[in-house]
């Protein structure tokens, strides 16, 4: 191994702090940093199986990015003597995000992992988490420090994409065409599709309701899974509910909430075991989103009054200052406040404060927090003067809202 290329990867570990390691041209280990890196308990790859992860890569010249069932990242970058293929170096594992309990939870339901999930949650703890842009930014700099030449993130992601696509041959997309064209088999026209789109804008919910009657029930669908019309239900229901929840947004919901809306109605389907059911589930999920689009539009405000709401709303957990939301808005503090006032009718801090005691009240009511945390979750001074401010708003107290009491007449 040469010494231009042990200090290569030396530094580049020292900067990120990733495990790297070198594979020779017989694909034996060279070298790895650290000494003994952090193995997956579910499914502890020996250092050769690592290198048959990129086995039939070993002719290209970019860094080739592979991700496992478990969600590890890795990325290779091959060494060459010339036109000789002369090893790789291998840098990973890392993940895109922090795992949580749920997306763990998720992975022993489809993997059927047998390790514990303790044993699994310390692995996870130890892996370092870089959003794909810094991740591919990563193998970027990993390449010039090899090779001296530059290459972009474009470059990377286009080469990758042809190695992982399994090409429609044309003459087969043609043929598909003509089948249908003979069958007179097509796809629902693309404005009536906009149609629905639109009156979810609009907050049309009966429209909405009545115009999906009308197309999506004809049977009128893309068949978007070979093997199983569940599967194709569901694939088109996660499309549906994705075009669905922008064109809420469009419409005025918050994004938030819209955003939200959409996990929690797309986790229900995957759930789903009958095709019927997921056609239930689409039609209440558009009637749905109108429905809120139209409730959202009763209250209606200027652009920066509606973007203050938003922030407000997606930001409970944080201090917000006046500073804050007037460089949102690009409006001047004072200028903000008094047309805060004359649109909503309170004052912005009072907004703010009601928007905290809503949050409040669903902590209470659904998880088990004291008043001290969630005093401090929802970033009172201390928590008196959450208390204070919530039987001033409420008539009672948190403790007296948790046990049910009912806010006085007074």
């Amino acid at each position: 191994m040469s010494s231009d290329l042990e200090y290569a990867t030396g530094l580049f570990f020292e900067i990120y702090k990733v495990p790297v390691r070198i594979f020779g041209r017989d694909g034996l280990l060279n070298r790895e940093m650290p000494a003994k890196a952090a193995a997956n308990p579910a499914n502890p790859l020996s250092h050769s199986e690592l290198g048959e992860l990129f086995a039939d890569t070993r002719s290209y010249r970019f860094p080739v990015l592979k991700q496992t069932a478990y969600l590890e990242k890795y990325f290779s970058v091959n060494l060459f003597d010339g036109d000789e293929y002369d090893g790789q170096v291998i840098v990973g594992p890392v993940l895109n995000f922090k795992m949580t309990a749920e997306t763990i939870g998720s992975l022993y339901r489809d993997l059927d992992i047998r390790a514990s999930k303790d044993d699994m949650e310390r692995y996870y703890d130890q892996l370092r988490s870089l959003n794909n842009f810094d991740y591919i930014h990563m193998s970027v700099l990993l390449y010039y420090m090899l090779y001296r030449e530059p290459i972009t993130l474009v470059d990377i992601l286009e080469k990758n994409e042809r190695l992982e696509r399994s090409s429609i041959e044309s003459e087969h997309v043609t043929n598909q065409i003509a089948q249908r064209r003979q069958n007179n088999q097509f796809h629902t026209d693309m404005a009536v599709e906009k149609k629905i789109f639109d009156y979810i804008r609009l907050g049309q919910s009966e429209a909405v309701r009545e115009t999906y009657h009308s197309v999506f029930k004809q049977g009128k669908l893309g068949v978007l899974s070979k093997n199983s019309f569940l599967r194709s239900q569901k694939n088109l229901g996660i499309a549906v509910i994705s075009l669905a929840t922008r064109a809420a947004v469009e419409g005025g919901l918050f994004q938030e909430i819209s955003y939200t809306l959409s996990d929690l109605y797309i986790q229900e389907l995957e759930e789903l075991h009958e095709w019927e059911a997921v056609g239930r589930l689409i039609e209440h999920v558009l009637v749905d989103f109108a429905k809120r689009v139209e409730n959202a539009k009763k209250y209606r405000f200027s652009k920066p009054i509606n973007q203050c709401l938003n922030y407000i709303f997606s930001n409970s957990y944080e201090d917000i200052p006046l500073r804050v939301l007037a460089d949102l808005t690009s409006l001047n503090p004072e200028y903000l406040s008094t047309l805060f006032k004359k649109e909503v009718g309170v004052s912005l801090r009072q907004y703010i404060l009601q928007s905290k005691i809503e949050e409040a009240k669903n902590l209470l009511n659904y998880t088990d927090y004291t008043m001290k945390e969630i005093s401090s979750l929802l970033n009172f001074h201390d928590q008196s003067h959450f208390i204070k401010v919530f039987k001033k708003m409420e008539g009672i107290t948190p403790k007296q809202f948790k046990m049910g009491f009912q806010k006085s007449e007074e």
